[in-house]
Protein backbone atom coordinates (compact mmCIF):
# COMPACT_ATOMS: atom_id res chain seq x y z
CA UNK A 1 0.00 0.00 0.00
CA UNK A 2 2.79 2.03 1.19
CA UNK A 3 4.52 1.85 -2.73
CA UNK A 4 0.77 2.95 -4.26
CA UNK A 5 0.97 5.79 -2.58
CA UNK A 6 4.44 6.78 -3.43
CA UNK A 7 4.18 6.16 -7.29
CA UNK A 8 0.55 8.31 -6.73
CA UNK A 9 2.16 11.46 -5.14
CA UNK A 10 5.23 11.13 -7.99
CA UNK A 11 2.33 11.35 -10.71
CA UNK A 12 1.14 14.55 -9.19
CA UNK A 13 4.13 16.69 -8.63
CA UNK A 14 5.22 15.63 -12.34
CA UNK A 15 1.88 17.19 -13.79
CA UNK A 16 2.56 19.92 -10.97
CA UNK A 17 5.21 21.24 -12.72
CA UNK A 18 3.65 20.54 -16.30
CA UNK A 19 1.08 23.35 -15.03
CA UNK A 20 3.85 25.38 -13.97
CA UNK A 21 5.50 25.38 -17.46
CA UNK A 22 2.62 26.04 -19.35
CA UNK A 23 1.87 29.12 -17.32
CA UNK A 24 5.02 29.98 -17.56
CA UNK A 25 4.81 29.70 -21.15
CA UNK A 26 1.67 31.57 -21.57
CA UNK A 27 2.71 34.25 -19.40
CA UNK A 28 5.39 34.93 -22.16
CA UNK A 29 2.88 34.98 -25.09
CA UNK A 30 0.66 36.67 -23.65
CA UNK A 31 2.62 39.94 -21.71
CA UNK A 32 6.45 39.62 -22.89
CA UNK A 33 6.57 38.75 -26.72
CA UNK A 34 3.78 41.58 -27.42
CA UNK A 35 5.86 44.03 -25.38
CA UNK A 36 9.01 43.57 -27.05
CA UNK A 37 7.79 43.90 -30.45
CA UNK A 38 6.13 47.33 -29.46
CA UNK A 39 9.26 48.21 -28.21
CA UNK A 40 11.15 47.30 -31.22
CA UNK A 41 8.35 49.35 -33.49
CA UNK A 42 9.36 52.57 -31.33
CA UNK A 43 13.32 52.14 -31.63
CA UNK A 44 12.90 51.73 -35.13
CA UNK A 45 10.89 54.90 -35.16
CA UNK A 46 13.42 56.69 -33.07
CA UNK A 47 15.77 55.53 -35.57
CA UNK A 48 14.06 56.44 -38.57
CA UNK A 49 13.21 60.59 -37.51
CA UNK A 50 15.08 63.07 -39.50
CA UNK A 51 15.12 66.51 -39.77
CA UNK A 52 11.55 68.07 -40.86
CA UNK A 53 9.43 65.34 -39.41
CA UNK A 54 6.26 66.11 -37.53
CA UNK A 55 6.76 64.91 -33.97
CA UNK A 56 4.66 64.64 -30.85
CA UNK A 57 6.09 64.81 -27.66
CA UNK A 58 4.40 62.74 -24.36
CA UNK A 59 3.54 66.35 -22.71
CA UNK A 60 1.56 66.68 -26.60
CA UNK A 61 3.35 69.27 -27.25
CA UNK A 62 3.64 69.15 -31.27
CA UNK A 63 6.62 70.57 -33.63
CA UNK A 64 8.72 69.66 -36.76
CA UNK A 65 12.37 67.98 -35.73
CA UNK A 66 15.01 71.08 -36.31
CA UNK A 67 18.27 68.87 -35.67
CA UNK A 68 18.48 65.62 -34.05
CA UNK A 69 21.99 64.06 -32.10
CA UNK A 70 21.81 60.35 -31.80
CA UNK A 71 24.79 60.05 -29.79
CA UNK A 72 23.52 62.46 -27.16
CA UNK A 73 19.25 61.26 -27.35
CA UNK A 74 18.51 64.87 -28.15
CA UNK A 75 16.07 66.34 -30.44
CA UNK A 76 15.65 69.88 -31.19
CA UNK A 77 11.86 70.44 -31.66
CA UNK A 78 10.40 74.04 -33.68
CA UNK A 79 7.06 74.84 -31.87
CA UNK A 80 5.90 77.83 -34.23
CA UNK A 81 9.73 79.69 -33.52
CA UNK A 82 10.24 78.53 -30.49
CA UNK A 83 12.96 75.73 -30.09
CA UNK A 84 12.65 73.25 -27.45
CA UNK A 85 15.17 70.40 -26.44
CA UNK A 86 13.99 66.83 -25.49
CA UNK A 87 15.45 63.49 -24.70
CA UNK A 88 14.36 61.03 -27.83
CA UNK A 89 12.86 59.21 -24.74
CA UNK A 90 10.00 61.82 -25.10
CA UNK A 91 9.38 61.72 -28.30
CA UNK A 92 5.37 59.73 -28.40
CA UNK A 93 4.76 59.66 -32.30
CA UNK A 94 6.96 60.55 -35.72
CA UNK A 95 5.32 61.49 -38.57
CA UNK A 96 7.78 62.02 -42.21
CA UNK A 97 7.53 65.04 -43.78
CA UNK A 98 6.50 63.79 -47.04
CA UNK A 99 2.85 62.36 -45.05
CA UNK A 100 1.88 65.64 -43.77
CA UNK A 101 2.25 67.14 -47.39
CA UNK A 102 -0.75 65.50 -48.63
CA UNK A 103 -3.07 66.32 -45.65
CA UNK A 104 -2.34 70.20 -46.12
CA UNK A 105 -4.24 70.13 -49.26
CA UNK A 106 -7.43 68.84 -47.64
CA UNK A 107 -6.92 71.43 -45.20
CA UNK A 108 -7.23 74.47 -47.20
CA UNK A 109 -10.15 73.04 -49.05
CA UNK A 110 -12.39 72.88 -45.83
CA UNK A 111 -11.63 76.93 -45.00
CA UNK A 112 -12.93 77.83 -48.49
CA UNK A 113 -15.95 76.43 -47.67
CA UNK A 114 -16.47 78.66 -44.50
CA UNK A 115 -15.75 81.68 -46.56
CA UNK A 116 -18.82 81.39 -48.60
CA UNK A 117 -20.89 81.93 -45.54
CA UNK A 118 -19.27 85.82 -44.43
CA UNK A 119 -20.63 86.56 -48.22
CA UNK A 120 -24.20 85.21 -47.46
CA UNK A 121 -24.30 87.04 -44.34
CA UNK A 122 -23.02 90.28 -46.72
CA UNK A 123 -26.30 90.08 -48.23
CA UNK A 124 -28.67 90.28 -45.66
CA UNK A 125 -27.00 92.87 -44.76
CA UNK A 126 -27.50 94.97 -48.24
CA UNK A 127 -31.08 94.03 -47.70
CA UNK A 128 -31.55 95.87 -44.54
CA UNK A 129 -30.03 98.74 -45.91
CA UNK A 130 -32.66 98.97 -48.41
CA UNK A 131 -35.59 98.45 -45.94
CA UNK A 132 -33.84 101.14 -43.73
CA UNK A 133 -34.59 103.90 -46.97
CA UNK A 134 -38.13 102.75 -47.70
CA UNK A 135 -38.93 102.96 -44.09
CA UNK A 136 -37.30 106.95 -44.23
CA UNK A 137 -39.80 107.34 -46.94
CA UNK A 138 -42.54 105.86 -44.63
CA UNK A 139 -41.29 108.37 -42.51
CA UNK A 140 -41.49 111.36 -43.96
CA UNK A 141 -44.83 110.60 -45.72
CA UNK A 142 -46.42 110.13 -42.51
CA UNK A 143 -44.88 113.56 -41.37
CA UNK A 144 -46.14 115.07 -44.60
CA UNK A 145 -50.10 113.63 -44.00
CA UNK A 146 -49.23 115.02 -39.94
CA UNK A 147 -49.01 118.37 -41.47
CA UNK A 148 -51.77 118.30 -43.51
CA UNK A 149 -53.78 117.80 -41.00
Amino acid sequence: MLTLGAAAGGLSSYSFFIIIILMVVVMYFMSVRPQKKQQQKRQEMLKAMSDGDNVVTLGGIKGKIHSIDHDAKEVVVDCDGIYLTFDMNFIRKSTPADKTVEAKPAEKAEPAKTEEKPEAETKPEETSTEAAPKEAKDDAKSDETKEDK
